[in-house]
C-alpha cells in the first residue's frame, strides 16, 4: 500500500480533515477584498461628486447667458447630491457587518452590489436629468451640429464604460466573493 492511500484510510478512521485552513491568512484575505471593494465604492462616489460639483459651478460661471445653463447646473449638483445620499446610507449599511470573516465578505458583496446598482440605474440618475436641460436648450437655441453630435455621443459613451465596468470588474468580482461565502458556509465533508 502506499502511503497516500494508507493516510486516507487512517485519516478516515480518525474522521479528521485532511486539509486544515489558516483561518489567520484566510481572514487577512478577506479583509483585503473587503477593503478594496470599500477603496472602489469610495473612489467612485468621490469622483462622481467632484465631476458634479465642478461641471455645476462650470455651468454657472461660463453659460451664463442661458436659464439652460443654470438648469443644468442645478441637475448636476442634485446628482451629487443623490450620489452623496447613497454614500451615507452605504456607510451606515457597511457598519451594521460584524468583524467576522463572514461579516467581512458580506460587506464586500454589499459594496460590490452597490457598484452594480449605480451601474445598472446610471442612465436614470445621471443621463436622463442631465439630459433633459441639455435637449431643452438644443431645441430653444441654434445649437451647431458639432454639439448635437458630440453630446449625445459623449452620454452614450459614458453609459457604455459604465455598464463596461459592471460586467467586466463588478459582477465577477461579486461572483468570486459570493463562491468563496459559500465554500466557507459549506459543511466539510467527511472522507470514506
Amino acid at each position: 500500500m502506499e502511503f497516500e492511500e494508507m493516510r486516507k484510510i487512517w485519516d478516515s478512521q480518525n474522521r479528521e480533515p485532511l486539509y486544515v485552513i489558516n483561518e489567520s491568512a484566510l481572514h487577512k484575505r478577506i479583509q483585503s477584498k473587503r477593503n478594496r471593494a470599500s477603496r472602489v465604492s469610495d473612489t467612485n462616489e468621490i469622483g462622481l461628486m467632484v465631476i458634479t460639483t465642478v461641471t455645476s459651478i462650470i455651468l454657472i460661471t461660463i453659460e451664463r447667458d442661458s436659464a439652460y445653463s443654470y438648469l443644468s447646473a442645478a441637475a448636476m449638483f442634485l446628482v451629487g447630491v443623490y450620489i452623496l445620499i447613497g454614500r451615507i446610507k452605504r456607510k451606515k449599511r457597511v457598519q451594521q457587518f460584524d468583524r467576522s470573516i463572514l461579516g467581512d465578505i458580506d460587506q464586500a458583496i454589499a459594496n460590490v452590489s452597490s457598484e452594480i446598482k449605480r451601474a445598472r440605474t446610471f442612465f436614470w440618475w445621471m443621463i436622463a436629468p442631465v439630459s433633459i436641460p441639455i435637449v431643452m436648450n438644443f431645441v430653444s437655441a441654434e445649437i451647431p451640429i458639432w454639439k448635437w453630435i458630440v453630446i449625445p455621443l459623449a452620454m452614450g459613451f459614458a453609459l457604455y464604460i459604465t455598464r463596461w465596468e459592471m460586467r467586466r470588474c463588478h459582477i465577477p468580482r461579486k461572483q468570486e466573493l459570493e463562491t468563496l461565502r459559500a465554500k466557507l458556509l459549506e459543511e466539510p465533508s467527511e472522507t470514506k
